[in-house]
């Protein structure tokens, strides 16, 4: 039985949240399951592969005095205010299990009477509606998997940020982001964050067999960190390194480069939604070769799109080698790409002749 440590944020600033989760993902120990716990104020957080200036928008967010924030794993954008509650869960591939942790969510609104179900790619719904979506990262044998909770999140804020693709509301079936989702408040007024909290931390130690957490963890704020149980943080090192590894990731996950990133003009675009999530490959040549290459998908396989892009750069422009690239890419992906690698094929060499 794996030992279960509980951390929870005190800040609602994103680019310290997701420090705090990197951390907790680059330190990850052996028989060890972190639930981190963390709330962002009046931010829309995109998906590593995301194109920001096609997800969000941008005016409306500024108006707002809002945040943009790109984080590390791939899916969709969504929003974040102090009526969203965030979830984590870090471990090593041993004690990672998708289930068991999708669980942990399902019996907590069993608590209020509610009938959470599993549904799609990476959304967990009650009584028809998406209250919570999912996304995940792997690097070697470190899981993150982590998502949001709806409980009274400003409906009018969350229409007026994102700037969804049409295609996939249609392929969900509705016509606005708002229309899909629900908050829970709505559907019982027990569900506030506080007793959100309670009820996530009860079912938490009830799913892994245990009666309390073996360690606890609870930064920002004034005391900034403070922690109980033998395993605890600063955990690799001292609370220093801890405290110098925050304020670095803090830089990088507020820099320019890292949100907005490039966003050149392109001489050749091709896109499509599949059902495991949607894809645009833009494209810029130089003496009939790939001089630079850009993918957005809001799937869940970041690391593949990644190195995809990264495979384009110098090829031909021909079905053989555009084949030859998305081959080697998806050899390279810890996870299974066998049905997006073959579709990307089929876009690829049907783009290609038009």
């Amino acid at each position: 039985m794996p030992n279960l440590i509980y951390v929870q944020s005190n800040s609602f600033d994103p680019y310290f949240n997701l420090s705090v989760e990197k951390y907790l993902f680059d330190n990850a120990k052996e028989d060890e399951v972190v639930f981190y716990l963390w709330q962002n104020e009046r931010t829309v957080v995109i998906g590593r592969n995301q194109n920001v200036y096609a997800e969000c928008n941008l005016p409306n967010i500024a108006q707002l005095n809002g945040k943009v924030a790109r984080r590390l794993s791939g899916g969709g954008a969504v929003f974040h205010d102090l009526g969203n509650l965030n979830f984590t869960f870090i471990a090593k591939s041993d004690c990672y299990d998708v289930k068991k942790q999708l669980n942990v969510i399902v019996k907590a609104l069993d608590q209020f009477g509610l009938p959470a179900q599993i549904s799609g790619r990476n959304d967990i719904t009650v009584l028809g509606n998406k209250f919570s979506g999912n996304a995940f990262r792997k690097s070697g044998d470190i899981n993150c998997h982590h998502g949001t909770i709806m409980i009274n999140v400003d409906a009018l804020l969350l229409e007026n940020v994102l700037s969804v693709d049409p295609e996939k509301l249609e392929s969900k079936g509705v016509s606005s982001v708002s229309s899909r989702v629900a908050n829970l408040h709505d559907l019982s007024t027990d569900i506030t964050v506080d007793s959100m909290i309670v009820a996530l931390k009860d079912a938490c130690v009830r799913e892994y067999g245990k009666t309390e957490f073996d360690g606890n963890l609870t930064v920002g704020g004034k005391a900034m960190m403070v922690g109980t149980g033998s395993s605890v943080w600063g955990a690799s090192g001292s609370m220093l390194k801890m405290l110098q590894a925050l304020a670095d990731d803090q830089r990088f996950f507020s820099s320019e480069e890292w949100i907005y990133g490039k966003n050149p003009d392109f001489s050749w675009r091709t896109k499509r939604r599949f059902e495991w999530g949607g894809i645009e490959i833009c494209l810029n040549f130089k003496n009939s070769k790939v001089a630079t290459a850009k993918i957005y998908s809001d799937s869940l396989y970041p690391n593949f799109i990644s190195t995809l892009e990264e495979t384009l750069i110098g090829i031909s422009f021909d079905k053989g080698s555009m084949e030859k690239a998305v081959n080697q890419a998806a050899s390279q992906s810890e996870e299974d790409v066998t049905i997006p690698c073959r579709e990307i094929k089929a876009l690829l060499y049907e783009s290609i002749n038009q």
